[in-house]
Parts: structure tokens; sequence; C-alpha cells
């Protein structure tokens, strides 16, 4: 099942600040055999020039309709117009021709989008917190209109959850942009993969899944992994990503460590989970090889 492994784009942070293209990042992985990618959201990624392309996007967009960005988005990857929008009567020809040739380069490969989101917290300002969500739902639609998906991840939230407020969240930001369609899924981060299923599914969301998270230092867990796959069905997964974790922190290859892949895997196929499955491994300066090399391992098994 490993033969489609997949990747998080941030493996490539050292890289890309090192002065790689993140472009020519992307057509090498996809070169060798890595072609589902999630675009995660950070500094190295907005430091990068397809970074600077799409915050001139974000700011453009703002200019068209939904269904006018809906449009140029289903133009840009079929290479026609429509009878809705012309990319050259737009304000924006060279912008969006910018984006054309990025497209090209990604054809033949699946990319999502993901992002840093405090989405179990009550909002400061709903108004600000839904605009957040719609720029982020038409960059997911932007990167594969065919199988867009949207991941959120909270890395601020602390504390006691109200569970309440995070479904209300998850049920509100569903309703945003319905005429996109795509997948819409959150990550289990500092709080138990067993609590954030169960809150995605009454939010009518769908769960990435990352047991790496669930280890603590000392290769204890917030709740164990048996618990978790208890509870899961399989419709309720839309990816999973692979990392290891030792008391040294999260490693650059998949390997020996506190995460037990073999059963996962087991877990994954008696479920014939469909889904996909990404690398996230620690950032080097090889990411290409450290990425190669866990394949390898998790072929290996």
């Amino acid at each position: 099942m490993f033969e489609r492994l997949g990747i998080v784009t941030n493996i490539w942070a050292k890289e890309i600040e090192n002065g790689a293209c993140f472009d020519d990042l992307m057509v090498q992985f996809g070169e060798n055999g890595f072609r589902e990618m999630e675009v995660r959201e950070g500094d190295y990624l907005r430091n990068s020039k397809f970074g600077v392309l799409i915050t001139a996007l974000e700011e453009a967009m703002l200019e068209y309709s939904d269904n006018e960005f809906k449009s140029i988005c289903d133009v840009v990857w079929n290479g026609t117009t429509t009878d809705v929008i012309n990319l050259n009567d737009t304000e924006h020809p060279k912008l969006f021709e910018e984006i054309a040739d990025f497209v090209q380069k990604a054809s033949g490969l699946t990319l999502s989008y993901a992002m840093s989101h405090p989405w179990l917290s009550t909002p400061h300002d709903i108004q600000a917190d839904n605009q957040k969500i719609v720029i982020a739902k038409k960059l997911a639609y932007l990167l594969c209109p065919a199988r867009a998906r949207l991941r959120l991840v909270d890395l601020d939230t602390q504390g006691e959850i109200d569970e309440n407020v995070a479904i209300d969240n998850l049920k509100r930001y569903n309703t945003l942009l319905p005429d996109y369609r795509m997948i819409f899924a959150v990550e289990n981060a500092r709080q138990s993969a067993t609590m954030t299923l169960k809150l995605a599914v009454a939010g009518g969301a769908k769960l990435t899944y990352d047991e790496t998270n669930t280890y603590l230092a000392d290769g204890t867990t917030i709740n164990p992994p048996e618990e978790f796959w208890k509870e899961v069905k399989m419709d309720d997964l839309t990816s999973v990503h692979f990392k290891q974790k030792t008391q040294v922190g999260v490693l650059s290859e998949v390997g020996d460590g506190f995460v037990d892949f073999k059963a996962i895997a087991q877990h994954l196929q008696s479920g014939n989970y469909t889904g996909d499955l990404l690398l996230e491994n620690a950032p080097t300066i090889q990411s290409l090889t450290d990425a190669i090399n866990s394949r390898k391992y998790l072929l290996g098994m």
C-alpha cells in the first residue's frame, strides 16, 4: 500500500530556505513517484517564489465574485475559456498566466492545501474567521479542482475544549462556498485523536490522522492508538500522515521508534482504506533521499 506514498511539502522547508524552488521540488518528487502532495502553509512556503504568487493571488481574488474565481480555476486547469470568464479579459492576466504555468508543472499530481487555524476555539471575529476559511478553500480548489481538499490543524488552542464551539465552527466552515466541491478535514494535533475524530464527525468533516502526534517525548501517549482504531471508521479518514518519533524528536526518515507503522498498515488494509498516505519527515537538505529511504523502509516491513 506504500507504492503510492505522497508527501507534505513542509519537508522541503530547509531546502527552500537555502534557495530551492518550490516548483522544481514538486516536479522532482512527482518524477520519483510521490504524486500526492499536501501543500502545507508556513513561512517556508510564503518566502518561496510560489508563496509570493499565492499572496498576490489572495489579494487579486477579492476583485472577483466567488463564481468568477471558481471559473478562473477551472479555466486555468482545463485550458479553455467559459461563458463566465476569459482570462485575457480579467484584471490580472499576467498573474493567471503564471498560475497556469504552475498548473502545467503540477499536471499528473494531486495537490491539497493545509494550514494552521484555531478551529477548536471561539473566534474573536466571526466575519474575519469566515474570510480566512473562504480564502483557504479557494486556494485548495485552485490547487486541484477535480479533488480539492482543505485540512486544518489547531496548534494554538490549549486547555479544556468546548466541544460545542468546535463542532459549530466546523459546521459553519462547511456552509462556506457550497459550490466549491471539496473534502474538508481536520487533523489531530495537541488533542487526542479520539476526541478530534468525534468532533470531526459531528461537524461534518473528515479526519487526517497522524499517530506520531499522539506520542509525548517520553514515548507515552495522549491516548492509546488502540483506542482510536476501535472508534474510527475508514470512511471518516481522508489522509494518514507518516513520520517517526523517538526521545530526540521527529526523525528525518521513517524508521524504528515510538510509532508502529506495521500495525497502522494492518488497520488500514483490513478496513479497505482508500485515502492517501503522506510522509511528513523532519526537514533536511536532502528531503528526496529521506523520502525514498522512508518509502523503502515502509515497503520492506
